[in-house]
């Protein structure tokens, strides 16, 4: 056969083979390294049946080099070099004998030289990340895949689940149990802010167990459990525990316990074992909620960007539609009607847009609740009647997440029911921080809270919200006789003045 006979089905030959691998490449989603060994030595099988007729097809050897150094790195090049070898030369030699292998691979050397090369190209591609099918991003993914498989298979055969606050709770019993402590808290450290609180055990103890203290400063620095005597604390919670919490050599926060007796070092020594095992729990938790947290900012991004262009998108194409059908009414009645129609729907439209603009408000890393209550009074005074009257005062450090979260969402409540309800003229918005304190106060001059609606489902919400962060809810509202009118909502947290407590009631 000579060399141009044999380069059609030579041709024809690498075609079907290609092809063949591309459609197993397809099926599988993804290329694997035994389809592209076997796919490199059947070529080299029939380029070295056929050469010099297949000459040809000797760059496409290269091509598939290359592939094998890209896809695993190392070993698929070493198996791609023996497969191109094993069909260009043995083939030949079973065939023709050795003096005409001998000479076909000398002709064949610069070739084999050229695939080397092009899957050593390849591997050092693969090694520094340029050809997009880096290991460590792969492995990162994976290892993400399966942690996130065991968390889910965990988190429901935990009896206290992943929530961080559960965890502290069942952290704060233990220490209750070991040290007979009549108040416990326990705070944790966010990024950025100090330590702020996460949970409380005991009546008072949001009042008396405060971070800015002595002992827990000594405990952070140390790593290393604390004890002292408040002088000036109630009779029942005078001696206090101070515990790390450490996982690894790191401190995520701390636990305290305040008790009418001091607990003895073989007592706080036989605990630590106990809180360091808590402690690791809690990270975990903490952790989860951070994810939490994230996957309901992008649920609330969803459903904002579902209403923008469904309903609202819907709603604006009606009163278009109802603009039409007022133009060309001669009737005035039929008129008026369509124009207060009109009317009702751009006030929807409005509404919609709030909402939208509700669902879109959070706190976010670069983003705390100053800017983000700013932000939305600003909106509300600009797309309404009312006159907004804003007051903050931030301390340098930013509130827990979780706390900023809610106090957000209480006042877009209290703001909501100001507009639509109250027919108000003027909002008061004063907002004040001081970790782990904060006060909130939405007022206005509106007509109050009537009897009926004292139990309607946004004050619940905003009590429920307010149970969350361990804060004081307070709703005073006018009788609609008074002159003075309004309704104001106020919420403290860590509220020193008074225990923890929610109340609704007549100014």
């Amino acid at each position: 056969m000579t060399g141009r006979a044999s380069t059609t089905p030579a041709v024809v030959a690498v075609v079907a083979v290609g092809a063949t691998s591309a459609v197993l490449t397809h099926l599988t989603r993804r290329a694997t390294l035994a389809v592209l060994t076997s796919e490199t030595l059947v070529v080299a099988q029939v380029s070295g049946a056929t050469f010099p007729g297949s000459s040809i097809a000797l760059p496409y050897l290269v091509v598939l080099a290359l592939l094998a150094g890209l896809l695993s790195r190392l070993p698929g090049v070493l198996a791609a070099m023996a497969a191109q070898v094993a069909g260009l030369l043995v083939v030949p030699l079973v065939v023709d004998g050795v003096g005409a292998t001998v000479q076909q691979a000398g002709d064949l050397a610069p070739w084999l030289l050229t695939s080397a090369g092009s899957g050593l190209l390849g591997l050092w591609a693969r090694s520094n990340g340029l050809s997009g099918m880096s290991d460590t991003v792969d492995s990162h993914y994976e290892s993400a895949r399966q942690l996130l498989t065991q968390l889910r298979a965990v988190t429901r055969r935990l009896s206290a689940g992943l929530d961080s606050e559960g965890m502290a709770a069942a952290l704060m019993a233990t220490i209750h149990e070991r040290l007979d402590g009549s108040l416990a808290a326990v705070f944790v450290k966010t990024e950025g802010s100090p330590l702020l609180p996460l949970a409380y055990l005991g009546l008072g103890a949001q009042q008396l167990l405060v971070p800015k203290d002595i002992l827990v400063e000594r405990c952070w620095e140390r790593h290393e459990p604390v004890q002292g005597i408040v002088p000036a604390g109630e009779p029942e919670a005078r001696h206090r525990v101070v515990l790390p919490l450490r996982v690894g050599n790191r401190m995520i926060g701390v636990a305290v316990s305040s008790s009418t007796q001091a607990a003895t070092t073989e007592m706080v020594t036989e605990l630590m074992g106990e809180v360091d095992a808590h402690s690791v729990r809690l990270d975990t938790a903490l952790v989860f909620d951070e994810i939490r947290t994230l996957a309901t900012a992008d649920e609330r991004q969803r459903l904002a960007r579902e209403i923008h262009d469904g309903v609202a998108q819907e709603i604006a194409s009606l009163g278009y539609a109802v603009d039409d059908m007022a133009a060309s009414v001669a009737d005035p009645a039929v008129a008026g009607a369509l124009h207060r129609l009109r009317t009702d729907l751009s006030r929807v439209v409005a509404d919609l847009r709030l909402s939208i603009f509700d669902l879109r408000s959070d706190v976010t890393a670069t983003s705390g609740l100053g800017a983000a209550l700013s932000d939305y009074v600003r909106a509300v005074g600009a797309r309404s009647h009312l006159t907004v009257h804003l007051t903050l005062r931030e301390a340098p450090y930013r509130l827990a997440p979780a706390v900023e979260a809610e106090l957000l969402r209480i006042a877009q409540e209290a703001i909501t029911n100001a507009r639509k309800h109250a027919h108000a003229q003027n909002l008061w918005v004063d907002c004040w921080t001081d970790p782990p304190q904060a006060t909130l106060v939405i007022r206005d001059d509106g007509a109050g809270i009537s009897v009926q609606r004292r139990d309607s489902f946004g004050i619940s919400i905003m009590r429920e919200r307010a149970e969350r962060i361990h804060a004081t809810l307070e709703i005073h509202s006018s009788p609609t006789a008074d002159p003075r009118g309004g309704t104001k909502v106020e919420v403290r947290v860590a509220d020193r003045s008074a225990p923890a407590q929610e109340s609704v009631r007549a100014r």
